[in-house]
This record gives C-alpha cells, structure tokens and sequence, in this order.
C-alpha cells in the first residue's frame, strides 16, 4: 500500500492497483478568487491518472472542486456519508458529474465496496454545529490494514473511543494539524498584537489536539493532513494573522517533544510513501516552509490576484433592504424552530453604500439603522462591500466561505465566541 500526496487533504492511496482519491482540489483560486495551495502543488491533473474510486468529504471547494472533478474519470465510483440533506450529491448531480456508482454509507456503518476493501464513516463532533452538517470521516479496513481519513474533522472523544473499541489498532491515521477561519485575521476589536497572541494561542491547541489524538489512537503511522492553503489578492496581508502554519512540518517538534515522531510521515507534494518497502518516492527530504517563505510567495505570485466580487459593481439602487428582510424572516423561522432568541444583535455594513442594518436576535424584524448611531451590546458587526453583501444575502456566496477567504471584517463585543451566533450568520439568506 502506498500514499501519493498532493497538497491540503488531496491524496491517492492505492493497494495492488486499485487507487482511492481522497477530496479532489487541484485548481486554484477556488472560493471566489481567494485560495490557493501552499506548499504549492508540484503535480497537476495529468499526475492523477485513472481512480477507481473518490472519496468526498464535504462540500468545501478545497475537498470538492469542480474544475477538479471534471477531469476525472467517469468509471470511477464516488464515495460519500449517507446524510440529508446530501449537499455533495446535490452538487455532483447539478454539475452533471454522472460516476459509475455512488456509496453512501450511514455514520458508524460500513460497505463493502469489493473483496478485501470495507469503507466505514463517522461523523464530525456533534458539539462542532457548524461541522456536523456537512463534515464525515472516512474509515477503512483493505486486506488487514486500517485507515483512519479524517480530513477537517478534529478528533474528538467519543469519536476516538469509536475508532478504538471498533477497529482496534489503527495502521495509517491521516489527521487535521490545525484550522483556518477569520478569526482572529478580520476582527477589527483586536490590535495587531492580540491577534498575533489569539493565532498562536490557536494553533497550540490544534497542535495539543493533535499528538492527544496520536497518543490516544496509538497509529503505526500519522500523516498531518488538510489545512494547506494561503489567501492571495488585497486581503493576503492577513495571512500573517491565520492560525495555520506555513505547512505540515510544524507538527515535528511536538511529536518529537512527545517522544511520538517515530511514526511520523511527512510527504512533499508528489512524493509518495510505500508502507511495506518503509519508503519515499522520490527519495528526497522533507521540505519545510516558514511563514517568510509563504509571505515571499504570496507577494511575488498572489498579490495582485482579483476576486469575483472585485470584477463587477452592483447598483447601490438595488433594493438590498429587501433582501435583508427576506434574509431576517427565513433566519426567524429557524431561530424559532431551535428556540435560540438571544438579546443580542448582528450588525450587517455595506461600507461603501454607508448602510447599516441591525439584525436584533430576540426580535422578528430586521431595520435599517444609521451609520454613526451607537451600536448596541453585545452584537457582532459584519462589514464588507456591498456587492459582496448582495451576493452574500442572495446565498451566491456563502457566510462561511466568506469567512474562510478573509473576505469580511468583524468586531465583536465582549470577544466571546458563541457558535450559535456564527450558524444565525450562515442562516441569514434570502
């Protein structure tokens, strides 16, 4: 059995000529304009070559990208978490992307997709909402040996204690290392140094989770998988700010601290490993990228790339307190059916139509508020373009992926993280 790594959570792990494709992202600029691979990619399409089988994580474009799967071949068969609604299924059905076969298989269940080859799933941390939802693990047993996939998803207790008391030992564990979101890049109430203590205070905790989870699931092998991306065009100066690390190698140290680095697989991008010869191909050493390396990159390659709402204006005469009342109703009605109706506020600014908007929690009605009045405590003040809030009212862009990008400023008071805010914020669409 071996490995062939790409970059981010793209790989093929292959056993006696039948070859799995794990979250196909190959492009770059995915999420409107704002992504791209770091460690950058030293493979292209080409280098995939035939796949029997893909498995899909979730929806997100840096484990689903269309310009990616199209290249694929169509007499492979496509492997999901069985889940409604099936968000990857709808959109491999909208793209016209027709697969040989299709697998869906329930959470904690497995199928057997041919002699010799049992695929399972599990569900990302229930506590994680935001996760839960779209997020799977992927769990396989091929002639004797164990494959923990898990992507994004963060290991979590109960997960864990799964893993153990069903599979047992676990040969090959490919597991996240740490995170990205806009916080605390985008919040505009924390100073330049906050943000740089909140980002290191982050990335301890993925670290700390992370040989938690080696030593818990005691793998032959661990892979630091997923996360491998850098913002490029007007935002990328706050790349300095995300609380991931320039690539996988950061997680060395604290394995080795841990006394754990004996397992430890690090792979270029096109290198793969052999689990029976204990070998790399192509034989070179690991390659470890620092944060000047990824800035120089960044400012020699990316800078001046454009994003998608950056190609166009919308009409500041669009009507776009329409949508935010069609937006507060749809959100109203899922507030009510959670029964989550906080005293607190959303603020949505369109910055250069100078509008704003107050979405009171605890009430049904959206109003337009104006721009200099004081806004009340505690709330969470979205702020961004407003073409770019037209699209994000209309759910051609949504909150969440707009967070990844860096595409939005926040300010938060008090500076207390509630999840349930943050869903409110990705229900609110027309």
């Amino acid at each position: 059995m071996k490995l062939l790594n790409f970059g981010g959570a793209t790989a093929i792990l292959e056993h006696e000529g039948v070859r799995i494709f794990f979250d196909p992202w190959l492009d770059d600029g995915i999420f409107h304009g704002a992504w791209y691979h770091y460690p950058p990619l030293e493979v292209s399409l080409q280098d995939v070559g035939r796949v029997d089988y893909i498995y899909i994580s979730h929806i997100h474009e840096d484990h689903c990208s269309a310009e990616t799967i199209r290249y694929l071949n169509r007499d492979a068969e496509i492997i999901l978490m069985d889940r409604k609604p099936n968000l990857v299924a709808q959109f491999l059905e909208s793209n016209g992307f027709a697969f040989r076969d299709v697998h869906l298989i329930k959470p904690r269940s497995e199928k057997q997709l041919r002699p010799g080859l049992v695929a399972g799933m599990l569900e990302a941390d229930p506590a994680n909402e935001m996760a839960s939802v779209i997020d799977s693990a992927l769990v396989m047993r091929w002639n004797g040996m164990t494959v923990y996939n898990a992507n994004d998803c963060q290991p979590y207790s109960g997960g864990i204690e799964y893993l153990r008391q069903t599979y047992g030992k676990v040969d090959l564990a490919l597991l996240p290392y740490s995170g990205g979101s806009g916080y605390p890049s985008c919040y505009t109430n924390l100073t330049d140094e906050q943000k740089l203590s909140e980002k290191d205070r982050i990335l301890r905790s993925r670290l700390d989770n992370f040989a938690t989870t080696v030593r818990q699931l005691d793998p032959r092998w661990v892979v630091p998988f997923a996360d491998q991306y850098v913002v490029g065009g007007s935002r990328s100066h706050l790349n300095r700010f995300i609380s991931h690390p320039a690539c996988p190698g950061v997680v060395s140290e604290r394995l080795k601290a841990e006394g754990l680095d004996d397992r430890l697989v690090l792979l270029n991008s096109g290198q793969s490993f052999d689990f029976e010869r204990l070998a790399k191909s192509p034989d070179s050493p690991y390659r470890n990228h620092t944060e000047e390396d990824r800035d120089s990159y960044v400012k020699r390659s990316l800078r001046d790339k454009q994003y998608d709402h950056d190609r166009f204006q919308f009409s500041t005469a669009i009507a776009i307190e329409r949508l935010v009342d069609y937006a507060r109703s749809r959100l109203w009605t899922a507030q009510q059916r959670k029964g989550y109706l906080p005293p607190a506020s959303i603020y949505l600014d369109a910055v250069d139509a100078r509008r704003r908007f107050r979405v009171s929690l605890d009430r049904e009605k959206a109003a337009e508020v104006p721009w200099d009045e004081p806004l009340a405590q505690p709330y969470l003040r979205v702020s961004c373009g407003h073409t770019l809030m037209i699209m994000l009212l209309l759910g051609h862009v949504s909150w969440n992926i707009a967070d990844a990008a860096l595409f939005l400023d926040y300010e938060r008071v008090p500076n207390i993280y509630d999840p349930e805010m943050y869903v409110c914020l990705n229900l609110l669409k027309a």
